[in-house]
């Protein structure tokens, strides 16, 4: 949805106002004061009546204004446009003892042989519109100040179910005009002035010709209070649209991706233009195949994702560029609650992930981010991925995440974005993360971390995901502590770790054909712990051992893996292990 939009679909009502123009005009030269008198005390008269006061296709008297009327809007419509609108209106009711006007089953339409001949010199505009609306209706008409007046004073403007329907597609750059909307109005008028503009139960339907997909937005609704158009308002930046107050609302928008493989859906999208914040319920994105049909899909192995938010607020949001999909720029943006998935199969081919790091994905976004905070509550996350060597899949808790992201910007020159978080690792265990990016040097994916943990939990909680991923199982231990500070880049990772355990005892498995279960390698377990694995950290009466780990990036590997085997060839050189076994792939 764009500028273009809203300013469209208000079209009606600043026709009307250049139509009461018109007709001052028009009175001015051919209408004496008596006939005046006369339309107005006929119309008066049928209205106490009881007597419809319509067009709908009927004869009418020659007093009767409305076909003027009605002609000098599609006049300037199709001026407007260059002939590219057409506008048609079923009916008229204009009710003189309440100053009001409805106008029926409203339309603008493009001109099929406009539209053609514009797209044969390749000069069509991006945004084709089709509109209807099942009445526009004003009130606060007063004739006399239409027909002496240069100045609009209206108590309501508004438009029920609308139905617009958007052919969005690739356009030239234009050069823009030198004079907008306001300057042409105001060479007309002195001001207009609307107490509330309503539109009610509208839908809007996108169809994006450039990514072949179609959007939609129901129910959509428009709230404006104290509209002021004059030379003093026209460039205030407390209003929006000319107006003090602006309140937007739509609901039960989706999307699918071009792919098919995922829907992007809002149950509610509630925007406050006045005091720059939008708020979102319900969102929620996700595939739309089982794990197993998502896999059979794909030729190479890729992470199937799932995301799912009761509320998203974002303050000091220059909303409109963010709804285009321009440009996010907010003081703050917030998340209260929701579930974060990732599925990965490595059965599939892998690829190369390399440019794939935080920092650089953020600046090839399409969107400019330009965030000051962003404050993430008790979001949680699950990491669940099969192991072809074991044939069983291992899935990474990680409850009531809670994040805070700093200087979230992707523009050339810009800090380093810090993030700082907090969770129970495995439903139980807190741990707290801090990351920060180097957006100076994003080409490289420069970033520092530091990861902590210092409850003491039983070890054998980690054998959900030990054994089916690292064909791995703790039969005893305490794991006291862990502590890892690491600095890298997209090549590699490297840092120190401490890693403080007690009574430490493991059992390595492996996978015989025929079976679904792991089984123990017995000699080999036997041998580990008694000759080569250290019990415990520290040993009695000496100094914790802390390790220097290092590991080079595999470039099947995302982000996360890095972090994540590097504070794993710490915890092997800790406890006695061979590092080789960071780099097992799993296949």
């Amino acid at each position: 949805m764009s500028r273009k939009l809203l300013l469209l679909v208000l079209i009606p009502a600043a026709l009307l106002i250049a139509g009461y123009f018109a007709l001052q005009v028009y009175l001015r030269i051919n209408i004496r004061k008596e006939e005046k008198k006369q339309v107005q005390t006929v119309a008066a008269t049928d209205s106490q009546q009881g007597k419809p006061d319509t067009l709908d296709g009927q004869k009418v008297s020659d007093l009767d204004l409305r076909p003027l009327f009605i002609e000098r809007l599609q006049q300037v419509l199709r001026k407007s446009s260059n002939g590219l609108y057409n506008l048609t209106i079923g009916g008229m009711t204009v009710d003189v003892l309440a100053s009001k006007i409805s106008l029926r089953n409203v339309a603008v339409q493009p001109d099929a042989k406009v539209l053609a001949a514009l797209q044969n010199a390749g000069g069509l505009p991006g945004d084709v519109y089709h509109l209807r609306f099942k009445s526009l209706e004003i009130e606060g008409v007063n004739l006399d100040d239409a027909v002496t007046s240069k100045t609009m004073d209206y108590k309501l403007v508004k438009l029920v179910n609308p139905v617009i329907e958007i052919d969005h597609g690739k356009a030239k750059e234009k050069p823009k005009s030198s004079e907008d909307f306001s300057q042409r109005f105001l060479k007309e008028m002195e001001k207009l002035s609307i107490e509330k503009l309503v539109i009610e139960g509208g839908n809007i339907v996108v169809h994006d010709k450039v990514q072949g997909s179609t959007k939609k937005l129901t129910n959509v609704k428009v709230a404006m209070n104290n509209i002021l158009l004059n030379e003093n308002t026209r460039q205030e930046k407390d209003r929006f649209l000319f107006a003090k107050e602006a309140n937007l609302e739509f609901r039960d928008f989706n999307s699918r991706t071009k792919d098919g493989l995922y829907n992007f859906k809002i149950g509610t999208v509630a925007v406050d233009a006045a005091k720059r914040k939008v708020v979102l319920r319900n969102l929620s994105f996700g595939s739309t195949l089982s794990k197993e049909a998502f896999v059979k899909k794909q030729k190479v192995a890729k992470e199937m994702y799932g995301l799912s938010i009761p509320t998203i607020s974002i303050s000091g949001v220059d909303w409109w560029p963010a709804l285009n999909g321009e440009e996010l720029k907010a003081t703050e943006v917030e998340t209260t609650g929701g579930k974060f998935s990732i599925y990965f199969d490595r059965a599939l081919p892998p690829t190369n992930k390399m440019g794939n790091f935080p920092n650089q994905i953020l600046m090839k976004l399409p969107v400019k981010l330009d965030v000051d905070r962003m404050k993430v509550r008790n979001l949680d996350v699950a990491y669940e991925e099969r192991n072809p060597l074991s044939r069983q899949s291992g899935t990474v808790y990680l409850d009531n995440a809670t994040m805070e992201l700093t200087n979230l910007r992707n523009t050339s020159g810009a800090g380093p974005v810090v993030v700082n978080g907090t969770a129970l690792l495995m439903h139980q265990v807190p741990i707290t993360a801090s990351f920060r990016f180097d957006m100076k040097n994003y080409k490289s994916g420069a970033f520092t971390a530091s990861v902590k943990s210092n409850q003491p939990f039983d070890g054998t909680l980690l054998n959900s995901f030990t054994m089916p991923l690292g064909m791995m199982k703790l039969e005893k231990g305490e794991l006291q502590k862990l502590q890892a500070s690491i600095k890298g880049n997209e090549m590699g990772a490297s840092g120190e770790v401490l890693v403080l355990y007690k009574d430490m005892k493991l059992s390595l498995l492996e996978k015989d054909k025929g079976k679904s279960a792991l089984d123990k390698k017995d000699v080999t377990s036997f041998i580990a712990n008694l000759f080569v694995l250290k019990k415990d950290n520290p040993k009695e009466g000496k100094a914790p051992r802390v390790e220097q780990a290092q590991f080079k990036r595999d470039p099947e590997g995302g982000f996360m893996m890095l972090v994540w085997k590097t504070i794993l060839v710490g915890v092997l050189k800790t406890i006695g292990a061979p590092e080789k076994i960071a780099y097992k792939k799993g296949k």
